[in-house]
């Protein structure tokens, strides 16, 4: 299923990056190599989209990743300098995009926002605050006291535990918000692999659908995928996020990914197969790509 990756549509107009009280855009050349966008929009706000070339990239995509950052994903080969058309043509596309997904994220420049004061899981009917502990020494000793093995992160000279106390979720170590934050990521990734295979596998047997493999992913752009093995049975991936959905929602989650193993696209067809399990689908996909935009930070695909 789509979800928060944008692709690039939008149409050439004639370039014009030197009219300060327009919008317009203009491309640097770092020092390091790196390119760099400067949007201005409406109003008057500069919008930073570092460009980052993957060889695996097909399309064009903008993205806001999970520390608030903007990028525009272009191939390898793709050349901005020779496209001055079509970076103006971006500028309305930018402003919906920063508009709807990111011009929250652009103003909390405080890292203090950055993580949850707690984190719901409504598929277990659990909420744990979310806290910062003591020094290293201090999360050993209470890994000790809790009886929950602990999830351990580190990234060079830093390190973080995770530790559950009763109703909350608490980081010990001299660790920043983003190693705070992946420790959560991989958390509720543990959470998601415990209790979606089996709400998955309750639906497939009630409804009447053959399923040889779930499993849980870390995807960037989508909530699901579906595939099928030489029998016809299907294998679904279902994105970790869906732990922290209402649990309609990932139900309907489910159900959408076990209709395309009858129906391996999104054709009338496959439509009329998911409303027979869900008459309401259009509100309830529209809900989950609304989710998927509002995203909290913490939780973003990590680019």
């Amino acid at each position: 299923m789509p979800g928060m990756s944008l692709s690039v549509t939008a149409r050439s107009r004639a370039f014009s990056a030197d009219a300060p009280l327009r919008p317009s855009v203009c491309l640097e050349r770092l020092s390091d190599g790196a390119e760099r966008l400067t949007f201005r929009l409406n109003g008057g706000t500069d919008l930073l989209i570092a460009v980052r070339r993957s060889s695996r990239a097909r399309r064009v995509r903008l993205c806001l990743t999970a520390a608030g950052e903007w990028q525009l994903v272009v191939p390898d080969a793709f050349s901005l300098a020779d496209r001055p058309d079509w970076l103006e043509g971006l500028i309305p596309f930018v402003e919906r995009a920063w508009r709807r997904l990111g011009r929250h994220g652009a103003e909390e420049g405080d890292e203090g926002n950055f993580l949850p004061e707690e984190l719901s899981l409504p598929l277990t009917g659990q909420t744990f605050a979310v806290r910062r502990g003591g020094d290293w020494q201090q999360g050993c000793a209470a890994v000790a006291r809790s009886g929950h093995a602990p999830l351990r992160v580190e990234a060079g000279a830093r390190r973080l535990l995770l530790v559950v106390e009763r109703a909350s979720l608490t980081c010990y170590g001299e660790a920043d918000d983003a190693l705070a934050a992946e420790a959560l990521r991989r958390w509720c990734r543990r959470q998601a692999g415990q209790h979606l295979p089996p709400l998955l596998e309750e639906l497939a047997h009630r409804h009447g659908f053959a399923l040889s493999e779930v499993c849980v992913r870390d995807q960037r752009s989508r909530w699901g995928s579906c595939s099928r093995d030489r029998q016809g049975a299907g294998r679904i991936r279902l994105n970790w996020r869906a732990i922290l959905l209402p649990c309609e929602d990932a139900a309907f989650l489910c159900l959408h990914e076990l209709c395309h193993i009858r129906q391996m696209d999104h054709s009338a067809a496959y439509r009329e197969e998911l409303a027979r399990y869900a008459p309401d689908w259009p509100e309830r996909e529209r809900r989950l790509s609304r989710f998927w935009r509002e995203l909290p930070r913490w939780a973003r695909p990590v680019r």
